[in-house]
């Protein structure tokens, strides 16, 4: 049992090449350890390991949980600890179970076809992870990724291609120290070209403008989250976003955060939205506002609303647990309802595809977390021009949650080859180009607006035009060749005796 600490430190370490550390170059090395711990044991010790090498990533990495519970929920710290803790043990239970097939499926004596069993596994359950239960794809490896020559595949074959490549190159790094024989040199030999490819494929452009580059404001208002709601915090925060939006109305489109009225659309349309609407259809502008809306007794959107002298609605698709609802209510409602906006859960809008009109542009928009789900976002393409996220990090403080979401949306950008304008509470304010790349930003935690260009554009990349298509074909591919060459093994064992 030697190996459960140094998986459980490998785990920590892996945090480290997410954001805000951001070391893309330490998650082959931690990867390449944890591989190396499996490759001699049994499938049990290799569950224990595995879910210790999960345990130690998400206990350190999702921690920033325990904040929205602590702080905003009222809960006791010690309580939200508590849960934010088991959430990490019960997510690392994938990791777990990846070691565990990995193991169970091949034979300890065949490194290199359990190193390859372990890189594709482990990709598998990040897919599973992303979808089951609502999906929580968090710290999915590929993301680490975003700053490194990988980066140019995920056009290609989205967050998950990466993932892949990483772990490949991990198993090849293990197969370096360990394995030494002509299967686990020529796995090795092969991440090199990978990579070299990658950093080619850095200066591809798959999408092509669509019109003449237009300006934006982008406004964050950084209300403090436990003042947001509060009746008297109304006016001053109307005051804010009205008066700088009149300011900036030079700009062609105006952002304003998820749910940047704090209150029901019914409420202040007379004396807010519909003055808005009025004003900026004279002015030939564009403005884009997070909003609840009621549109009928027990019904409730977390919505985008665009105004342009008409009115378009986006709602919210993809909800958040305890959030915005609570699966199994009757359970822990009453003791979690602080972490929510009101009492009633909002309802999912059941719309095929992501996207509103905003003036002459279509965009794919998404609200908060939404923009963490890859395949989603995909939805929005061919039709959407630019990608919009309206966001409110409010809830996560000073914590590693705001950073890492910030890290996930880049992705976005770059496997759709859209520009995305981000417009958030607290932050990260910032517009990201088709490459991945910021390209104005504002610092965390200050009322400021964001002025920026960004261009519209067209096309699909390969990741948009077939998905997940890349990953899984190269997943079932490999899996096949460590199946063929680990069953060749038990046949060749039987024939000697």
């Amino acid at each position: 049992m030697k190996q459960l600490l140094p998986a459980f430190l490998a785990g920590i370490l892996t945090t480290l090449a997410f954001d805000p550390a951001g070391l893309w170059w330490l998650v082959p090395l931690t990867l390449a350890l944890f591989f190396f711990l499996l490759l001699d044991t049994t499938p049990g010790r290799a569950f224990l390991t595995g879910w210790l090498f999960g345990a130690g990533l998400l206990c350190t990495g999702i921690f920033w949980i325990e904040n929205s519970m602590s702080v905003y929920a009222g809960m006791p710290r010690a309580l939200a600890i508590t849960l934010a803790m088991l959430l990490a043990a019960g997510l690392a239970l994938y990791y777990g179970l990846a070691a565990w097939l990995a193991v169970r499926l091949t034979s300890e004596k065949r490194k290199g076809t359990r190193l390859i069993a372990l890189a594709v596994l482990l990709v598998v359950m990040e897919w599973i992870r992303g979808w089951f239960l609502t999906g929580f794809p968090w710290l999915t490896i590929g993301y680490t990724q975003i700053d490194s020559w990988l980066a140019g595949y995920a056009p290609i074959g989205g967050v998950l291609l990466l993932s892949l490549l990483v772990t490949l190159t991990a198993s090849a790094l293990a197969a370096l120290v360990k394995a030494r024989s002509l299967p686990a040199m020529i796995l090795a030999l092969a991440v090199i070209p990978v990579w070299g490819a990658g950093y080619l494929l850095q200066g591809r452009a798959w999408t092509s403008p669509d019109g003449p580059a237009r300006t934006v404001s982008l406004l964050q208002g950084n209300i403090p989250q436990d003042q947001k709601w509060l009746p008297e915090m109304l006016l001053p925060t109307l005051d804010f976003y009205i008066g700088e939006s009149m300011e900036d109305l030079d700009s062609d489109l105006i952002l304003w955060p998820e749910s940047a009225i704090p209150s029901l659309a019914r409420n202040v349309r007379e004396d807010v939205i519909e003055p808005l609407r009025r004003t900026l259809g004279e002015q030939q502008k564009a403005l884009v506002t997070g909003v609840l809306t009621n549109p009928e007794p027990g019904v409730y959107f977390n919505t985008l609303m665009s105004l342009d002298g008409g009115e378009h609605l986006y709602h919210k698709r993809h909800l958040v647990p305890f959030g915005e609802y609570f699966p199994l209510a009757w359970l822990w409602k009453e003791s979690l309802s602080g972490l929510a906006t009101m009492g009633d859960d909002f309802t999912a809008s059941r719309a095929p595809k992501p996207l509103l009109k905003i003036g002459d542009l279509t965009a794919g928009a998404s609200i908060c977390y939404e923009i963490i789900f890859g395949e989603e976002i995909r939805d929005a393409l061919p039709e959407a021009q630019v990608l919009i996220n309206m966001s409110n990090d409010g809830w996560f403080g000073t914590t590693w949650g705001p950073l890492q979401h910030f890290q996930m949306a880049r992705m976005r950008a770059l496997e759709s080859g859209r520009y995305l304008l981000r417009s958030t509470n607290t932050g990260i304010t910032a517009v990201i180009d088709t490459h991945g790349r910021v390209t104005a930003r504002l610092p965390q935690f200050e009322r400021d607006v964001l002025t920026a260009s960004f261009t519209p554009y067209q096309g699909l990349t390969p990741y948009a035009r077939v998905g997940l298509l890349p990953w899984a074909g190269l997943s079932a591919l490999l899996l096949l060749i460590a199946f063929l060459a680990n069953r060749g093994r038990r046949v060749s064992l039987m024939a000697d005796h």
